[in-house]
C-alpha cells in the first residue's frame, strides 16, 4: 500500500516568514500521492486498522490524510475553499455565512496586523486567506496532507497572502518552538484527532501565555441518546463517511480543553442560531437551488454518482471515483438526518485562553 510514514520538518515555499523551530524536530505525517484508487484503497484499510488495533495514533493520521487524498477535488467542487459548515441568515447563502462566521472568528480572538496565528487543520486556505484579509493577521495554516497544503499554496499566492504561510505536520506533535502564537483557531479539525487530549495539549504549548482559542467543532448535542439505536445508526454513518471516529459530545469535548489547561470563556452551538428556514444542513438537503449548490443537494449527488460510474467505465475519471461519491453520499444523508433529528452539530464553538 501507499500510505507508510514519512517524516518531515516543514512544507514551506523559499523565502517564506519561518517560525521559532524547535530543533531537532521529527513529526510523521502519512504520504500522499500515488493513484486516486490507491489512496481509496487506503483510507479504507487504514479506517479499519485504526478502529481495531488499538493502534489509532499511528493509523488514524495516514487514515485521515488518504481521506482528504480522495475527496478534497469533491469538497472543492461543491464548497469552494472553505471546508466548514456555518450558522445561516435568512437569505443568507451557504459562501457568505462561511466568510461571516470566519471574520466572528477574527473578532472573537481580537486579531490584528501584529497578531501571530495558528490555523488548526487548514483545509485549502479557505478561512485563512479570508481571516487575515479581514484582520491583517499572519496566519499559519497546520495540516499533515501534502496534497491540500498545494492546494492552500496555489490560493494563497492568487489572493496575495502577505505574511501568512502553510506548515506540513502532525497536530499532535508540531516541529515547532514552545509560545509561537498569539491565538489560534479551527473549524471542523480537531473532529479527526485520535487523541483530543494530546492535541488540545499540544495546541496549548504552542500560544504563547494567555493566548485564546476558538475551536468549531464536531459534536455531538444533548439530544443524542447512546440507548437509541436509530441515533447510533446516524452517528456511526456520519463517522463511516467522514474520517471522525468517537465523535464527542459538545459537554465532552469542553471538558477535554479545560483539562489542556485552557480557561474556557464561552462555549456554544451555533447551529441552533441558524435561520429555522435556513439550517446549517440546507446545503446538504436539496433546498439550495443554484448552479453553485447542485453539487451538494440530493438531485446534484446522485448525478455525480452516476456520472462518475459511467466516466470510471470509460477511463475518463481514475478507478474509485464512484466508490468515493457512494461514501461521501452515505455521509452527507447521515449529517442532514443528524441535524433533522437536532442529535450532531458541526458548530459547536469554544472560545477559551491558555492559563498563565
Amino acid at each position: 500500500m501507499a500510505a507508510g510514514g514519512s517524516t518531515v520538518n516543514k512544507h514551506r515555499e523559499p523565502g517564506r516568514r519561518r517560525l521559532g523551530e524547535a530543533p531537532n524536530s521529527r513529526v510523521v505525517v502519512a504520504n500522499s500521492g500515488g493513484s486516486f484508487q490507491d489512496a481509496l484503497d487506503d483510507f479504507l484499510e487504514l479506517r479499519s486498522v485504526a478502529a481495531s488495533s488499538g493502534d489509532a495514533l499511528h493509523a488514524q493520521p495516514q487514515m485521515v490524510s488518504r481521506f482528504y487524498d480522495v475527496v478534497t477535488k469533491f469538497y472543492e467542487h461543491a464548497w469552494g475553499k472553505s471546508f466548514h459548515f456555518a450558522p445561516r441568515q435568512s437569505g443568507e447563502n451557504l459562501h457568505d455565512a462561511q466568510r461571516r462566521q470566519e471574520a466572528d472568528v477574527a473578532e472573537i480572538l481580537g486579531l490584528g496586523p501584529s497578531s501571530n496565528v495558528l490555523d488548526i487543520g487548514c483545509g485549502v486556505g479557505g478561512p485563512l486567506i479570508n481571516i487575515a484579509k479581514c484582520s491583517g493577521a499572519s496566519i499559519t495554516g497546520l495540516n499533515f496532507n501534502a496534497y491540500q497544503i498545494e492546494r492552500g499554496w496555489k490560493a494563497l499566492r492568487k489572493a496575495g497572502g502577505g505574511g501568512s504561510s502553510f506548515l506540513l505536520a502532525n497536530y499532535l506533535d508540531v516541529p515547532l518552538a514552545d509560545g509561537c502564537f498569539d491565538a489560534a483557531y479551527s473549524f471542523e479539525a480537531i473532529c479527526h484527532a485520535p487523541d483530543r487530549n494530546r492535541c488540545l495539549a499540544e495546541i496549548r504549548r504552542l500560544l504563547k501565555p494567555g493566548g485564546q482559542i476558538a475551536l468549531t467543532e464536531w459534536a455531538l448535542t444533548s439530544r443524542f441518546d447512546e440507548q437509541n439505536s436509530a441515533h447510533r445508526g446516524i452517528r456511526d454513518r456520519i463517522e463511516f463517511g467522514n474520517a471522525t471516529p468517537d465523535l464527542p459530545t459538545t459537554s465532552e469535548f469542553e471538558a477535554v480543553v479545560e483539562t489542556a489547561g485552557f480557561e474556557v470563556h464561552s462555549s456554544r452551538d451555533l447551529a441552533v442560531e441558524s435561520d429555522p428556514d435556513f439550517p446549517w444542513y440546507r446545503a446538504l438537503q436539496g433546498r439550495d437551488v443554484s448552479l453553485a449548490s447542485l453539487a451538494r443537494i440530493p438531485a446534484g449527488r446522485w448525478l455525480t454518482g452516476k456520472a462518475t460510474a459511467l466516466f470510471e467505465r470509460l477511463r475518463v475519471a481514475p478507478a474509485g471515483t464512484s466508490e468515493a461519491s457512494r461514501v461521501l453520499n452515505i455521509a452527507a444523508d447521515a449529517l442532514v438526518e443528524g441535524g433533522e433529528a437536532g442529535i450532531f452539530t458541526p458548530c459547536f464553538l469554544v472560545h477559551a485562553s491558555k492559563s498563565r
